[in-house]
């Protein structure tokens, strides 16, 4: 094992303050690294300031202390940090974009030697072990690129006023029934996806050994937990009790239900865990959409719409599967 001082040049960061620093955007501002855990540790961007040169793209950063202890990020732009947070910087200048992310996840999982306000790693990140022998995978694997990832697949369509669209109740949309109910203590790990009463990944909280009870092209909708949070399923699934699916009565493309998971999902707050929003509530439920002359759901006109959405080019990319999900996508 080698310690991480062996390795990188370790210093603090910044120690500014964003509450004190005058916010900018994307384009215009300097990135400002926290002790976040999720996103680069990226809490925003600010305007540059002078006499402080920001930091290089290529180094690292770790956060020293709160609840997100040892969260270490490879930086791809030039940033500020905050309180307590470390930048590493190879003693390698040539280090491999691969490897600092290696050793990036090492660190990360040196945090259960560590607790927010009681033993942080302010003195002690230097000393930190890291393995010798890299594995073959680390200089095989493919780093994804996001080049282009912002695209539309077709021109910016802009939506019409909506409040001349007509309302439509769910009810004559969609047949709507209820998942069934399958215990956590009967579900067998498997390839079918199980969707649950979540508002993340797509609804899909497992995948079990199970026969599907809902076909590809529905939307899914809790009625408890997370309430109202709509999915489009592009695979057959399997639903449980405290969700709703939603089956087209008519052909719809999946930019024609994306659009309408985007409108039902404007409905959420009307339901909670006292208000439930059961397949009655839910089939007279009415939505505003666009419409046609003879007073029909414009679905052409939705599709346009989510078709010139900024991201929906990677919609249109082949579904990918294991090692192919790590390939570049090339745009």
């Amino acid at each position: 094992m080698s310690r991480l001082d062996a390795l990188f040049q370790v210093a603090y960061g910044n120690q500014l303050d964003m509450n004190k620093m005058i916010p900018s955007d994307q384009d215009a501002g300097i990135a400002f690294i926290g002790r976040r855990s999720t996103g680069q540790g990226l809490a925003g961007f600010v305007e540059a300031l002078d006499g402080i040169v920001p930091f290089s793209p290529g180094s690292m950063t770790v956060a020293l202390g709160g609840s997100y202890l040892l969260s270490s990020f490879v930086q791809q732009r030039p940033y500020y940090t905050g309180q307590n947070v470390a930048v590493l910087n190879p003693l390698d200048e040539h280090m491999p974009l691969s490897l600092r992310l290696y050793y990036s996840m090492c660190i990360r999982h040196n945090a259960f030697r560590y607790t927010a306000f009681g033993r942080e790693a302010n003195r002690t990140l230097g000393s930190i072990d890291l393995p010798d022998e890299v594995p073959s995978w680390v200089e095989e694997a493919p780093i994804p690129t996001y080049d282009g990832l912002a695209k539309s697949a077709s021109t910016p369509h802009r939506l019409s006023p909506t409040e001349n669209w007509p309302a439509f109740a769910l009810g004559d949309l969609f047949t709507i029934k209820k998942g069934k109910r399958l215990t956590k203590a009967d579900r067998i790990p498997g390839g079918t996806r199980f969707i649950g009463a979540s508002a993340k990944n797509n609804g899909v909280t497992d995948l079990n050994d199970v026969a599907p009870n809902a076909s590809q092209g529905c939307l899914t909708v809790p009625y408890n937990g997370s309430v109202g949070w709509a999915f489009y399923q592009d695979r057959p699934f399997f639903a449980c009790d405290d969700v709703n699916i939603l089956e087209p009565k008519v052909e719809m493309s999946k930019w024609t239900l994306l659009f309408l998971c985007g409108v039902i999902r404007h409905e959420r707050s009307r339901y909670s865990y006292g208000f439930k929003w059961t397949l009655e509530r839910m089939r007279a439920t009415t939505v505003r959409l666009p419409s046609l002359g003879d007073g029909s759901p414009d679905y052409q006109y939705m599709e346009k719409v989510m078709r010139g959405l900024p991201f929906s080019a990677a919609l249109n990319q082949p579904r990918r599967t294991g090692l192919q999900a790590l390939q570049p996508v090339q745009r």
